[in-house]
């Protein structure tokens, strides 16, 4: 709730909000709140976008397809956060159809000089691609792995290059993304 009261001072960029898929036991029941908050605040729903956290964690797949159908029926967008090759989530993708992956920082971090890294994003890059998710990439700290991602095809960034997280909404980051 907090999270969707700070998106209104976002005009019109994207909140990303962590949520966990085992503390919601039904959807339409424990995600009312959340959803008559945005509208009572008046924020558009495309403007949040819910992150499935330890979603290798998640035993009912069913249960975490009913929420995100949820979420999708309201007009909010969802991402699967930390997706890389541990749990298989690459799996599970068709099923879901996230509106943003986000490729955890353990592979994006020194990508730039690390093959397997390399090979890693790329596939991610074409699943998402594939299930016409936004590809993200988080935990970017250097510009040679922000450049070797961009030119790859990665569309938006988190990370430490382009501010810390901050309570207060801080002005753009000076690395140009154009």
């Amino acid at each position: 709730m907090t999270a969707v009261r700070h998106s209104v001072h976002l005009n019109d960029k994207l909140a990303f909000i962590n949520f966990i898929p085992t503390s919601i036991y039904n959807p339409e029941f424990c995600l009312r709140s959340t959803t008559a908050l945005a509208a009572q605040l008046s924020v558009d729903p495309k403007q949040l976008v819910f992150e499935v956290v330890e979603t290798e964690k998640v035993a009912d797949m069913e249960h975490l397809k009913r929420i995100l159908h949820y979420y999708r029926t309201q007009g909010f967008q969802y991402a699967l956060d930390d997706v890389g090759d541990g749990f298989s989530t690459m799996e599970v993708l068709k099923d879901i159809r996230p509106n943003y992956m986000k490729l955890d920082m353990k592979f994006v971090q020194g990508i730039s000089e690390d093959a397997y890294k390399q090979e890693v994003a790329r596939s991610f890059l074409k699943q998402a691609k594939r299930g016409r998710a936004v590809p993200l990439a988080e935990g970017v700290e250097e510009e040679e792995d922000f450049e070797w991602l961009r030119n790859e095809g990665y569309q938006l960034f988190q990370g430490y290059l382009f501010g810390k997280p901050s309570p207060e909404i801080v002005e753009e980051s000076s690395v140009s993304v154009e």
